[in-house]
């Protein structure tokens, strides 16, 4: 086996049992719509074997699968080609949740194979910044409830009934305090109808002025809806709601979107114990907020309004929360911008007792004033975001299992939203985000952990602490998690950490695991990827569009890195789960016949056995494989470039032209790889042996001796890169005439031509379209006394 590491490791990859294995070459799938301008790719995992890489570019997407683009497929989006660096992204099922770029974050969607939508997502109350501390107050000019004040039984939109005593039915919607006997007995109904259809989402209920003493409010009811009288839509049902205090409120939501003429209140289980005389106090509807016609919200000043700035343009589609006078907290959006101390807004949750004036109220955390959260994240059944421009330290999780929803209930239950500030000397902005027992919160400056303060609670707003990891920063690369390990990237994208578990610290230690490889890093990384299967790979590229490999076992402790050349610049890199393997997508920019072209391609596996005529190991390639032909065609993408033919399992070297190629002499083949040759080459390190008079560090060196374990090799030369390689797979004795070579395996013992100022150093080199393994070398040596 190598002894510790090689001076050079190139196109090969470092297995984790040991050993060198040329890595796959690339297959071309589509040059980007804009060459020019450049993109990315994110992967979209469906599920059931359905995945596709989406081709992000200037203000738009595309969608690919193994077998190619979905024709007809493009869709706009908001992003910019320099935002497209900076996203992050979490998927569910068939949603995919994107933040950065200072857009609001986008929910994209797949609705078919060829239906696909991206747009703005519509979050629910919140989040928001601090409570108003300003003597600045909001009067709103309408209450969101689509009755009015009523003083009869009609109105100018609609009238109020009851199943008894339907003549005093209209004072439930009188707006103030008492009693009113809809029926007799136990059960009944309270209605009112509109002059055209509302849409209702809400309501509140008040107990009669005497239900203490009476306890004569309904405990069992329907919320029903109609638009002919007869037909009745169940909206709502409670159930158990006694124990009513006197003029108490309560609040009940249900989810609408239908418009009805008729609302009524359908109850049993009325008139307290003797099932009599069942009465209520007030019934107050409120009309879904995004069916109001907006309305005036007017600030008496100013203060505490963006810094005193008053209102913005920017401030459109941003959330307010407003404390009513019944102590209850409402959200409103805002619809439109009027001047610095008016704005246009929609009211949601639930109406509005009255319009008085308040100064309890909470600007949005999120809009275009104050920016938009940079990461996502999940945590325990939680959509997470964290790090606007306003709050670069804050990270927010939305209501369990309801991801679009920042509320907080009046008393606090524990799948309410979460807001936490990530506590720091220093103000360090947070770079992503990772779900694991604890939400993993990395910043510029350090690492930290979110979650539970005492194990026996559940999860949530009033249960939550924070714990420092390690006080090494991060950028802003998504980490990636390997089992139990994270894996992440320092803050000038020059080192790589991973933290892990240990049961000596009780706690998570992080360590540098690059250090030895740190040269390959100098460019900075600009990106990673991770390829589990075959190989257990990290696919990372530099600021350069350099490619770089680290085989990482933990356990096995192998962390070997390698570096690659794909005869372009590499710009992004994405893994895919796919059939047998996970591929490796990558964007990489090549200058092909002197123009640029920036192409998507998906890195193949490595030979793993078979036929050596199915080993893929040619660069931007494609493959004919049917009956017998000379000329391929289709090759416009390579026009001008000299490409290797590996043509039934034989090398062959041609030029494109005219987007054709052909093998040379009329030949023909069945099966024929057509793409640039890549030169995998190993060098190993001088050898460190000890003389009788000292180390021979410095002394010179030569190898004499070698042995080398290849395994179903078709292509490997060993020397010295300034002598000699010799190739030695070739024809022996006995192989099938007029066929390629056949694979080797077993110990190969050429007699390297070396040089003593080559320092007892090798180099191995495989090009062509043939696979090479190297399992083990072992070489002798000849030092100078």
């Amino acid at each position: 086996m190598f002894r510790s590491a090689l001076a050079q490791c190139e196109n090969f990859i470092t297995l984790k049992r040991g050993g060198l294995r040329r890595r796959g070459g690339t297959r071309f799938v589509a040059e980007l719509k804009n060459s020019l301008q450049g993109g990315w790719l994110i992967p979209f995992e469906f599920g059931n074997g359905q995945s596709y890489m989406l081709e992000f570019g200037e203000g738009y997407f595309r969608v690919f699968t193994s077998s190619g683009r979905i024709q007809g497929v493009e869709v706009p989006t908001p992003y910019s080609v320099s935002d497209l660096s900076k996203l992050k992204f979490v998927q569910s099922t068939d949603t995919l949740f994107i933040t950065g770029g200072e857009i609001a974050p986008q929910a994209l969607k797949r609705r078919a194979e060829t239906s696909w939508v991206i747009e703005p997502m519509d979050f629910q109350d919140g989040p928001y910044l601090d409570v108003n501390i300003a003597p600045t107050n909001l009067k709103p000019s309408d209450l969101g409830n689509p009755v009015p004040k009523m003083t009869s039984s009609s109105a100018q939109n609609g009238s109020a009934s009851a199943s008894h005593n339907s003549s005093a039915a209209w004072q439930v919607f009188d707006r103030s305090e008492g009693k009113v006997v809809l029926s007799s007995g136990a059960s009944g109904w309270l209605q009112y109808h509109f002059t055209s259809a509302v849409v209702i989402d809400a309501y509140m209920l008040q107990a009669p002025n005497d239900n203490s003493q009476n306890d004569d409010m309904p405990w069992q009811w329907n919320i029903e809806a109609s638009n002919d009288g007869t037909n009745w839509t169940i909206l709502d049902t409670q159930d158990g709601q006694d124990t009513w205090a006197s003029n108490e409120w309560r609040q009940y939501a249900f989810h609408n979107e239908t418009g009805f003429t008729r609302y009524r209140l359908s109850f049993r289980q009325g008139g307290g114990p003797n099932g009599d005389n069942a009465a209520i106090g007030q019934l107050v509807f409120h009309q879904a907020g995004q069916d109001q016609t907006p309305f005036d919200l007017t600030a008496s000043n100013t203060a505490g309004i963006n810094g005193g700035d008053g209102f913005k343009a920017t401030d459109v589609g941003r959330h307010i929360r407003f404390r009513g006078s019944d102590g209850f907290w409402r959200w409103f959006k805002i619809s439109s911008r009027i001047s610095t101390k008016k704005v246009k807004v929609q009211l949601f949750g639930q109406a509005l007792l009255d319009d008085k004036a308040q100064t309890s109220w909470r600007l949005g955390a999120w809009s275009g004033t104050t920016g938009w959260p940079e990461t996502v994240g999940w945590h325990k059944s939680r959509l997470a975001f964290a790090g606007t421009r306003e709050e670069p330290q804050k990270v927010w999780e939305s209501q369990t299992e309801d991801y679009t929803n920042f509320s907080v209930s009046h008393v606090l239950q524990a799948s309410d939203a979460v807001t936490a500030a990530i506590l720091s000397g220093q103000v360090n902005r947070i770079q992503w985000l990772v779900d694991d027992n604890d939400l993993i919160v990395g910043t510029t400056r350090a690492v930290r952990a979110l979650g539970k303060a005492t194990d026996q609670d559940p999860y949530g707003p009033e249960n939550v602490d924070q714990r420092p990891e390690t006080n090494f920063g991060a950028n802003g690369i998504s980490p990636i998690k390997i089992g139990s390990v994270l894996l992440y990237f320092g803050s000038y994208g020059t080192d790589m950490r991973e933290i892990a578990y240990d049961f000596s610290a009780d706690g998570r230690v992080s360590q540098s695991v690059s250090e030895v490889q740190s040269h390959l890093f100098k460019a900075g990384i600009f990106g990673a990827s991770y390829q589990q299967y075959p190989d257990s790979i990290l696919w990372l590229w530099d600021s350069s569009g350099r490619g770089i490999g680290f085989t990482y076992e933990r356990e096995q402790q192998v962390y070997g890195m390698h570096r690659h050349d794909f005869g372009g610049a590499v710009e992004c890199m994405a893994d895919l789960s796919a059939a047998g393997a996970d591929e490796i997508w990558m964007i990489v920019k090549r200058t092909v016949n002197g123009q640029v072209r920036r192409y998507i391609e998906v890195m193949q596996k490595p030979f793993l056995g078979g036929a050596q005529e199915d080993a893929w190991h040619l660069d931007c390639a494609s493959r004919y494989q049917g009956p017998p032909v000379n000329t391929l065609s289709g090759l416009g993408y390579l026009e001008g470039e000299e490409v290797v033919l590996y043509a039934d399992g034989t090398d062959y070297q041609a030029t494109v032209h005219g987007g054709e190629i052909s093998l040379p002499n009329g030949q023909t083949a069945e099966k024929i790889l057509v793409g640039l040759d890549v030169r995998a080459t190993a060098k190993t390190l001088p050898f460190p042996v000890n003389a009788q008079d000292g180390a021979t560090l410095g002394r010179k060196l030569r190898v004499d001796t070698c042995a080398i374990a290849v395994l179903e090799t078709g292509t490997l030369k060993v020397g010295s890169e300034v002598t000699h390689l010799d190739q030695l797979i070739h024809y022996r004795a006995g192989d099938q005439a007029g066929a390629p070579a056949p694979l080797r395996t077993g110990v190969l013992q050429p007699v390297p031509e070396t040089r003593w100022e080559g320092g007892g150093q090798l180099t191995l080199e495989a090009n062509g379209g043939k696979p090479s393994t190297i399992l083990a070398i072992n070489f002798g040596k000849d030092g100078e006394p």
